[in-house]
């Protein structure tokens, strides 16, 4: 905080952006739900519900896999606690260019501006699984044949991958 010269207080402005989770009860999550497991966002593949002990409280086990690796995770909660649900976007983007050396793409969004800091879903750091080398792939032949291709990108916990595209004439 500085005074400025006409004896008025100015305070430095922050933006903490908009959260990347929110609170859900254990006991209202669903297969197919997204929520974070061992702190990865992961789409629930798998929810038991066990009912309560003589002197304990029901639970829920939920199986999932992160939506960016594809590694299983596994966790257990009380139905009646909280747990942290990410808040998962899926967008659609013009590809514009790519590099296939490095799987560096060049994307259009909305507003007529690049994006250019994404990679093909096997160029990532890291072991890509099966589904990413084939989903890249495809994309690399599509873009060969110069094909117009649109890439559909999920977003979470301040990371994104391509997880699909789509290509026509």
């Amino acid at each position: 905080m500085q005074r400025n010269l006409d004896n008025e207080m100015d305070f430095e402005r922050t933006d903490a952006g908009a959260s990347q989770t929110y609170q859900q009860q254990a006991g209202t999550i669903k297969k197919g739900s997204y929520v974070m497991l061992k702190g990865h966002p992961c789409k629930i593949m798998e929810v038991t519900t066990f009912s309560p002990g003589k002197h304990g409280h029901a639970k829920a086990h939920m199986v999932g896999l992160d939506i960016f690796t594809g590694k299983k995770y596994e966790e257990t909660s009380q139905t009646s606690h909280n747990m942290d649900v990410p808040v998962v976007t899926k967008t659609e983007y013009p590809l514009m260019n790519l590099n296939a050396d490095t799987g560096a793409v060049s994307l259009l969004r909305d507003n007529g501006e690049l994006k250019i800091d994404l990679n093909l879903p096997a160029a990532p750091a890291g072991k890509p699984t099966e589904d990413d080398a084939k989903l890249q792939a495809d994309i690399l032949r599509a873009f060969a044949k110069d094909l117009l291709i649109t890439l559909n990108v999920i977003a979470a916990c301040g990371m994104e991958k391509v997880i699909s595209f789509s290509a026509t004439d």
